[in-house]
């Protein structure tokens, strides 16, 4: 699997930007092509960029690939009164790098690129707080896949359509961080399924059947339904959260956690971090190969 877009698994960057967008001129092709490899050339080599695509712009420029499980996603309303919001688009990227000023400087020529043919449906800057945390203060992405598992994780298998590629899911999340942080910490760690200081797992009776651990943790005919996660947290005076981003060899692990998250499984039970944290996006998209990615730009 050496074909896939590097960038997805670099973890050594601390300033990143996803910016998504609607196509809002079909009509010629070629100029789609042009304006997403214009866009795609770097401002400085010091960045990196994932690129990914909705259903229909990949199918439109690359109709001969098409992964079997790609689909736009679809509002999600729970059992018990939560929800997930569809904002699908067609156009993806995320820029990640060390220098704020040179993120910035791609997110732009970015934008300037492709201007003529799509515009900005949503575009997030965010980073790295204190020690991998989300704003909560609890360590994110403690389960990850570690080293050589990350990839069978992430990336379609060699021998299936869109080999090296992956399906990738976007979810921006508010946090209500007034209202969870008036918490005692320990209630705080039973909403996560965590310790807070130390990001230890709970254990036994310990866990609870609706911590965000417990609803995320999934299993499907006894297959841990792993995924890659690349989230970071955002902020300002006004506003504050989570812009989660995973990469999957499967779209289907994704649906199960959301469907446990919202308590659409058999034991009915919905994630407690949804009294505390609002989704508010969500759209699917598929980042091609390298290999596949270059035919489809030609």
């Amino acid at each position: 699997m050496s074909n896939y877009q590097k960038a997805i698994f670099n973890e050594t960057t601390n300033t990143f930007n996803v910016t998504e967008f609607t196509i809002t001129d079909w009509s010629n092709v070629q100029v789609l092509k042009g304006s997403i490899k214009k866009a795609l050339e770097k401002t400085s080599n010091d960045i990196d960029i994932v690129v990914s695509f909705g259903k229909k712009l990949w199918e439109t420029l690359n109709p001969a690939i098409k992964p079997a499980q790609l689909k736009d996603f679809a509002t999600l309303q729970g059992k018990n009164g939560y929800s997930m919001p569809a904002t699908q688009a067609d156009l993806y990227f995320r820029i990640i790098g060390n220098d704020t000023a040179l993120v910035l400087d791609q997110t732009i020529h970015i934008q300037e690129a492709v201007a003529k043919v799509a515009e900005v449906a949503i575009s997030e800057n965010g980073f790295i707080y204190k020690d991998h945390r989300d704003l909560t203060g609890f360590v994110d992405g403690s389960a990850n896949p570690k080293e050589e598992k990350k990839y069978p994780a992430a990336l379609i298998a060699d021998g299936e359509i869109g080999a090296g590629g992956s399906y990738v899911f976007h979810q921006k999340w508010i946090h209500n961080l007034a209202k969870f942080n008036e918490l005692p910490q320990a209630v705080q760690e039973k909403i996560i399924g965590r310790t807070k200081p130390d990001s230890i797992e709970l254990e036994g009776d310990d866990m609870p059947k609706d911590s965000h651990v417990s609803r995320t943790d999934a299993k499907h005919d006894g297959v841990a339904m792993k995924i890659w996660r690349r989230s970071f947290p955002y902020g300002n005076a006004k506003e504050r959260g989570l812009f989660f981003i995973s990469y999957a060899c499967d779209p289907f692990r994704v649906d199960i956690q959301l469907d446990r998250m919202l308590g659409n499984t058999e034991d009915g039970v919905s994630d407690q971090i949804m009294n505390y944290s609002e989704a508010v996006t969500g759209g699917y998209s598929f980042a091609p190969s390298v290999e596949d990615l270059t035919t489809a730009l030609q």
